[in-house]
């Protein structure tokens, strides 16, 4: 019995090695658990941009060249890769196939699958700056975009080329509103300026504020608003022949501002929202949630929601503000 048990011990490190020599060579590990997935939206991002294409497929855009979409209404949304790290500040979609996005470093990507595969497109550069600020597209493949250094570009091709439709200048053109006739840009220092002949010329409009403009819409009415640093709102009720200075009702900066067919909204910083009549005369300041801080910088509406964009990514009933 000694005889074996001194055989067994002596071969036993030889029992190990074969043991793990076999487990190396043969034995395959199976991972324990799901995969670690990358969140769509991370914290510490921010989504400065978004469009609503139809009633179920709608776009962000945002830090390090981020694209997320959805195709049921915000249930679920789904990250598209888009080639580029620069961030996204700006996106506009002529419907769910074709959409550009804009940003920093005058980048410009379109889409023409519904955001399957997003491609670089080559602009005209400004020797100063070229941060893009702003997209918007009209039917049948036009479309504007707008920022530091006075860029204007325009583009008639779903977004494949653009030209230079303004001279450069030490400012900046914070947003981009179309009427029927006209295009309208808002920019730094209370400057805003229109054209009559599809970009062919500009002249200036004076309106009565000194601060930075960040946003404009009209609606087919002739009501315009214009929105901006310090709760500034600029109102117009000739189609923006004259504007005016609208009763304060928050402090707050103002990043966006949308006509969802009856009323106004503008969504800004700390989490405020503004919500005026249809003619732009009473405006009152409210929030989401009483202690929501969050900055918002695009809202948008449809089929009775609002979609708003910023420090987070938000859908919301309508009849919540």
């Amino acid at each position: 019995m000694q005889r074996a048990l001194k055989l067994f011990m002596s071969a036993l490190p030889l029992l190990i090695v074969g043991g793990l020599l076999y487990a190396g060579l043969f034995i395959k590990p199976v991972p324990a658990g799901g995969s670690v997935s990358i969140p769509v939206f991370a914290r510490g991002e921010g989504f400065y941009g978004l469009s609503v294409a139809d009633r179920s497929t709608v776009w962000v855009v945002g830090s390090n060249g981020k694209i997320a979409a959805t195709e049921n209404g915000g249930a679920e949304w789904q990250v598209q890769a888009t080639g580029v790290t620069e961030t996204l500040q700006s996106v506009s979609a002529w419907d769910k196939q074709r959409a550009v996005a804009v940003g920093n470093g005058g980048v410009v990507v379109v889409t023409e699958d519904g955001g399957q595969s997003w491609r670089n497109v080559e602009v005209p550069k400004s020797s100063i700056a070229n941060k893009l600020l702003t997209v918007l597209v009209q039917p049948g493949g036009s479309a504007w975009a707008a920022g530091e250094a006075g860029n204007i570009l325009h583009s008639t091709d779903f977004g494949t080329t653009w030209r230079q439709a303004g001279a450069h200048e030490d400012s900046a053109w914070n947003d981009i509103a179309i009427t029927k006739n006209q295009v309208w840009l808002v920019g730094e220092f209370g400057r805003v300026k229109v054209s009559d002949d599809n970009g062919a010329t500009w002249r200036k409009v004076t309106v009565p504020a000194k601060s930075s403009l960040m946003s404009v819409s009209f609606n087919d009415d002739g009501v315009g608003v214009a929105v901006g640093l310090g709760g500034i709102v600029l109102v117009t009720r000739d189609g923006g022949g004259k504007w005016e200075l609208a009763s304060k009702a928050s402090a707050e900066h103002m990043f966006n501002v949308m006509w969802d067919g009856q009323r106004w909204l503008a969504v800004g910083a700390n989490g405020a929202i503004l919500v005026g009549d249809a003619k732009g005369a009473e405006w009152k300041a409210t929030r989401l949630s009483e202690l929501d801080r969050n900055w918002y910088t695009a809202i948008a509406m449809h089929e009775g929601h609002y979609y708003l964009s910023g420090s987070r990514v938000v859908v919301t009933p309508a009849n919540v503000l």
